[in-house]
């Protein structure tokens, strides 16, 4: 086998491998969301299960993809320099794809709540806050525990992204839904957490937060080299 043909189905089966990882770690961090959130519920405890259940899934999933179960992420990534433009798409619609299948399967696993839920009250401005302010330090903390300067093999990347997930739930969870996350935001829609209408807002302001964190991280000039692409 020729050596070029060798390296493109390396490659291949790297990406494929990475979109499993993907899918699996979106599928179960909102199914997590989702039955939590689903009454009766896990109540107050409801961050800390996602919290502890999204730093396994890190721990699972980042040295296969990076674990970004986030389309946020990937903008973040994206704009900090260390993940081609062609990569992008495919990461975002498998993450797209395990939120959809995770909301589609509340239903069946909770029928009786899902009549209970009670969409979150309005408070436009304020959700717009916490989403653009939660979503960039979420971003924040990715990019400095997952790719900056001496954090190669490091062992706390995935307590920092769970923690500040929960922290932000606790924080702002009674404002938003403290979603963080395109994909998130879009299964919350689904299932009737969130009203459709907030969808738009949430999706820009996630989008301009995680851009925003990138291109931030990508001007301070402290990524670790190891993490661009090769040419």
């Amino acid at each position: 086998m020729p050596q070029a043909t060798k390296m493109q189905l390396i490659k291949i089966v790297n990406m494929k491998n990475k979109l499993i990882a993907e899918f699996i770690g979106t599928y179960f961090l909102y199914l997590i969301i989702g039955i939590c959130l689903t009454p009766p519920g896990a109540g107050d405890m409801t961050p800390l299960a996602v919290a502890v259940g999204l730093t396994a899934l890190v721990y699972s999933c980042g040295h296969i993809s990076k674990a970004h179960f986030n389309p946020a992420t990937t903008v973040a990534y994206l704009c900090s320099g260390t993940h081609r433009l062609k990569d992008v798409v495919p990461y975002m619609l498998v993450i797209l794809i395990g939120a959809i299948t995770a909301a589609l399967t509340i239903p069946i696993l909770n029928p009786e709540g899902m009549s209970q839920i009670q969409p979150v009250a309005e408070q436009q401005l304020a959700m717009w806050i916490s989403e653009a302010l939660f979503t960039f330090a979420l971003m924040w903390v990715i990019l400095n525990v997952a790719i900056a300067k001496g954090t190669k093999n490091n062992q706390f990347f995935g307590i920092a992204i769970g923690f500040i997930v929960g922290a932000g739930a606790y924080a702002v969870g009674p404002i938003s839904y403290a979603a963080f996350n395109p994909a998130v935001t879009l299964a919350l829609c689904i299932n009737g957490f969130l009203p459709w209408n907030v969808f738009p807002a949430y999706l820009i302001v996630q989008v301009l937060a995680a851009a925003a964190a990138g291109l931030l991280f990508k001007s301070m000039q402290i990524t670790n080299s190891e993490e661009f692409p090769q040419k």
